[in-house]
């Protein structure tokens, strides 16, 4: 991935959360309601962004966790009575646990098979979701009643701030942990990794559950700011945005599907009052991006500057030799 020096990096960060403070205090309710939603967005990508850019996983079935994040906190409330506050620390749980269900199968094949797969299961969790009516409501969906403190879209604001600042924090730890440099060698070079014993599938089955479990966290958000947690949350197109926020942002870059959600989502927002298909709108977007900027809006921007430089690659894999006789 492209890094920033450390010290570039920290004050660019200081003054970005210094903006998304005091933001509420300079737009309107209509604006910061926009917001809201690219902050879960940018969870979202984010969280995907730890399976495809640093594991290399193309992944079909990130739905399925945005879903079962969003119904988790629904569920919850609507059987249990429990508060979204609870639910918010419910649904990684059950999102990560999910995800850890399913990518023991996954990844056991890669390539499109891995990406074919995940999208098998993430519809087969969709049909159930949208058929069972006793306990999910079924295609009516499941209500979600927020306490009257977050009601107002400021305090939900600050929430969503506290709760994805949280999230990309994390994944920023694992990204520059051993475990982020040991992903990023599998993604890199399989055999060498496999040489030097690293357990790819256990690696990357670990990656694939600390995504859904983050991406379980961004449902839940979305579920308790609308209200409602439906089942199109799990169809296959919301698994289709966070890999187009991803290309649009950059996969190489920390930041760059943040900042792909937040094209995608101010795009989709306006789009959508125009036009029932903003996903074909975002996606010839994306296409002259990825033609024309291989490395997304972020990662070429610092290529161009020179403000930051791809990390080194493992060397080339050495020359295999001959079978003697």
């Amino acid at each position: 991935m492209f890094h920033l020096g450390p010290g570039l990096s920290a004050t660019l960060y200081a003054l970005l959360l210094a903006v998304l403070l005091v933001f509420p205090f300079v737009v309107d309710e209509y604006n910061l309601f926009l917001t809201v939603d690219v902050l879960i967005a940018a969870l979202f990508a984010m969280s995907y962004n730890l399976v495809l850019g640093q594991a290399g996983l193309l992944s079909f079935g990130h739905a399925a966790f945005y879903g079962l994040g969003a119904y988790s906190v629904a569920l919850v409330q609507m059987h249990l009575g429990w508060s979204i506050e609870f639910g918010l620390l419910v649904a990684p749980l059950v999102s990560g646990a999910f995800a850890l269900a399913i990518g023991f199968f996954c990844v056991r094949v890669s390539g499109m098979y891995f990406a074919m797969l995940t999208l098998a299961f993430s519809q087969l969790i969709f049909a159930i979701i949208a058929g069972w009516y006793s306990f999910t409501g079924g295609d009516n969906g499941a209500p979600v009643t927020p306490p009257d403190y977050l009601f107002d879209t400021t305090n939900f604001y600050y929430l969503a701030l506290g709760v994805v600042t949280a999230g990309i924090v994390l994944i920023r730890l694992i990204v520059s942990s051993p475990f982020g440099a040991a992903l990023a060698a599998i993604r890199e070079n399989p055999e060498r990794a496999r040489f030097i014993g690293l357990n790819i599938k256990l690696y990357q089955l670990a990656a694939f559950a600390i995504s859904g479990a983050l991406t379980g966290v961004a449902g839940a958000l979305q579920a308790s700011f609308h209200q409602m947690a439906f089942p199109s949350l799990l169809f296959w197109p919301m698994s289709a945005e966070p890999v187009l926020m991803t290309l649009a942002g950059g996969i190489q870059t920390f930041f760059g599907p943040a900042v792909g959600a937040a094209v995608f989502t101010v795009l989709n927002f306006f789009v959508a009052s125009y036009t029932e298909y903003p996903l074909f709108v975002f996606g010839l977007v994306v296409l002259p991006l990825v033609l024309f900027l291989p490395h997304g809006v972020v990662g070429t921007l610092f290529s161009r500057t020179g403000r930051a430089k791809p990390a080194p690659r493992p060397a080339a894999k050495p020359a295999s030799r001959e079978a003697r006789p």
